[in-house]
Formats: C-alpha cells, structure tokens, sequence
C-alpha cells in the first residue's frame, strides 16, 4: 500500500473519530469513553504525521542520474 493511500485512510478514521465526539452525549458517564477518543485521536495524529513526513522525504529522494546531469557550474548556485 502507497503512502498517499495509507494517508487517505487515516483522513477518513479521523473525520469518523471527529464525528464520534461531537456525537458524544456530554454526560459525566462518557468521561472514559472520550478519553478513549481522545487516545485513538492523538495516535492517529502520531501516525498521520509520520506518514506526511515518510512522502515528503520520497518526494525529495534524488537519484544518482539527477545527480550526474547537473552541471557543476549549476550545482555551485544551488
């Protein structure tokens, strides 16, 4: 599975836990279930942000042929 897939499904579980604590009853009862919310949320952050960062370093992979067709002289202004 792609990056660009895995992070799509993660969008899609965080608008699902989105949805379920704003459709959350605001009892003392539910403290526990928020919280469990509330754990899966920052998880999910964790792992999205990882992910955000996993494809924008492989957007920013060059390859040994890019390497070797830059001109030195170009090279030097980079």
């Amino acid at each position: 599975m792609k990056y660009e897939k895995i992070l799509e499904t993660l969008q899609i579980i965080e608008g699902e836990l989105d949805d379920a604590v704003n459709q959350l009853p605001d009892y003392n009862a539910n403290t526990d279930t928020r919280g469990s919310i509330d754990g899966a949320r920052y998880e999910l952050y964790t792992l999205k942000d990882e992910i955000e960062r996993a494809i924008l370093d492989e957007n920013q992979k060059v390859t040994l042929d890019e390497v070797m067709s830059t001109s030195p002289t170009l090279a030097k202004g980079l």
